[in-house]
C-alpha cells in the first residue's frame, strides 16, 4: 500500500493534528496519530482523550482505503524535517516506511491482540443538528488573546478552567476577570481551554457548529473537532462575575499602554520575592505614579485624559496587571478606579478586571 502526497500539504496537516495529541503516558491513544484513507481522502486523527481532532486533505489522494496509527511525535517531527517535494508512505506488514529525502521505517503500534490500532468512531453525523450555528475564527482568536490570561489553572473550581460562552464570553481565575461582549452560541456553553485552542488552529473563518444534547462538532472543509459538552455550567459564578463587570467606578483616566508596559518592565526589577509581586498605584493630579513597596523605584505616567479625578492609592499584583494590559491593542488604556477591591479596564467590547492586593501601608 503506497500513498504519495506533497510534503508541504502533509506538513500543514501534521502541524495542526499534533495540537490534540496530549501524550498522556497513562492513556496510550493520546500519543498516537491515526492515518486513514477513505474514499480517496486522507485524514489524520489525534485525541487528548476528550476531544478528537480530524484533519483531512483538501485534494483527493490516489490510494486504496487503509487505516493505521503511528507515534504522533516521531511521525510529526520526521515529516516537518523533510525537504523533498513529495513524501511517500509505504505500509508493509506491521511497519510504515516514510520515503522523502531518504527512507525511514517506523514500527506500527499494535493492540493486545497483535492488530494495528484503529481509533474509535466517536459519533454519528446523522445524530447532530446541522443548523446549530457558525463560529468565526476571528472571534476565537480574539477570545484566546483577551480571555485566556484570566483562565483558572487550578482545578479547585473546575468550571473556572473553562470559557463561559453565554451572552458574553467570560473567564475568571478569582483574581482576574475578562468579559468579551460576543455571543458564540444560542445557548450558554462551557468550552474547555483545550477545545478553544483547537478551534484557534482551524483554517477557515467560518466554523460550522453541529450539536446534540451531549456533544458538539466544529467543522470546516478540512478540519473537524468532536467534543463532549463540558458539564458543570451551573457551577460557573456568572451572576457574581457580571455584577463585578457591571459595577460602577467613581473615577476614570486614560494613559499610554506602551508607557505603562515600559514602566512595569523597569519596576519589576525592584519587586522582591518578599513583596508578593505587589506594587503601588497612586492616582495624582499630574498622572498615575507606579512605585515598588520599598519606594526603591518610582515613576509617573501622565494622563491622556481624566474624569472625576480623586486622590487614590492601591496595591496590585504587577504580573496580573501586566498580563491584562499586554493583551490590549489600543494605544490608550481606559482605567477605572476608586473602589476598594479592583480596577477595571475597558476597550470596545472587552472588559477586564484585576483584583487589588492587600495594601501594606493601610494594614500597618
Amino acid at each position: 500500500m503506497e500513498l504519495k502526497i506533497k510534503t508541504t500539504e502533509l506538513q500543514d496537516m501534521v502541524s495542526k493534528s499534533i495540537q490534540c495529541a496530549s501524550n498522556n503516558k497513562l492513556i496510550p491513544i493520546t500519543s498516537l496519530m491515526n492515518i486513514q484513507v477513505k474514499n480517496n481522502t486522507l485524514t489524520l486523527t489525534t485525541t487528548d482523550a476528550t476531544n478528537y481532532f480530524y484533519v483531512s486533505s483538501l485534494e483527493k489522494v490516489l490510494c486504496d482505503d487503509f487505516e493505521i496509527s503511528v507515534m504522533a511525535d516521531l511521525f510529526t517531527k520526521l515529516v516537518q524535517k523533510t525537504t523533498s517535494d513529495f513524501i511517500t508512505l509505504i505500509i508493509d506488514e506491521h511497519v510504515l516506511k516514510v520515503k522523502g529525502n531518504g527512507t525511514y521505517t517506523m514500527e506500527l503500534p499494535l493492540d493486545e491482540n497483535g492488530n494495528i490500532i484503529k481509533f474509535p468512531v466517536k459519533y454519528n453525523s446523522d445524530d447532530f443538528r446541522p443548523d446549530s450555528g457558525i463560529v468565526k475564527l476571528s472571534t476565537v482568536k480574539t477570545i484566546l488573546n483577551f480571555n485566556k490570561p484570566s483562565l483558572a489553572v487550578s482545578v479547585e473550581y473546575p468550571a473556572l478552567t473553562c470559557y463561559y460562552c453565554g451572552d458574553a464570553v467570560v473567564t475568571s481565575d478569582r483574581t482576574k476577570i475578562c468579559s468579551t461582549d460576543i455571543k458564540m452560541f444560542d445557548e450558554p456553553m462551557l468550552i474547555s481551554s483545550q477545545l478553544m485552542e483547537l478551534l484557534g488552529v482551524m483554517s477557515n473563518e467560518d466554523i460550522n457548529v453541529s450539536a446534540t444534547d451531549t456533544d458538539v462538532i466544529f467543522e470546516t472543509p478540512t478540519e473537524r473537532v468532536y467534543a463532549p459538552k463540558t458539564e458543570g455550567i451551573e457551577t460557573f459564578p456568572i451572576d457574581a462575575i457580571n455584577g463585578l463587570v457591571n459595577q460602577e467606578f467613581p473615577s476614570n483616566c486614560t494613559i499610554s499602554r506602551q508607557a505603562v508596559l515600559s514602566v512595569l518592565d523597569r519596576l519589576s526589577l525592584f519587586v522582591s520575592p518578599y513583596d508578593n509581586r505587589g506594587i503601588y498605584l497612586t492616582f495624582t493630579k499630574d498622572g498615575l505614579t507606579f512605585s515598588s513597596k520599598k519606594s526603591s523605584g518610582t515613576e509617573l505616567v501622565p494622563y491622556s485624559s481624566s474624569y472625576n479625578f480623586m486622590d487614590y492609592t492601591c496595591c496590585i499584583d504587577i504580573e496580573m496587571f501586566r498580563s491584562q494590559i499586554a493583551t490590549q491593542a489600543d494605544e490608550l488604556i481606559n482605567l477605572s478606579y476608586g473602589i476598594d477591591n479592583s480596577v477595571k479596564m475597558k476597550t470596545k467590547n472587552i472588559t477586564q478586571i484585576v483584583a487589588l492586593s492587600v495594601d501594606d501601608r493601610v494594614e500597618g
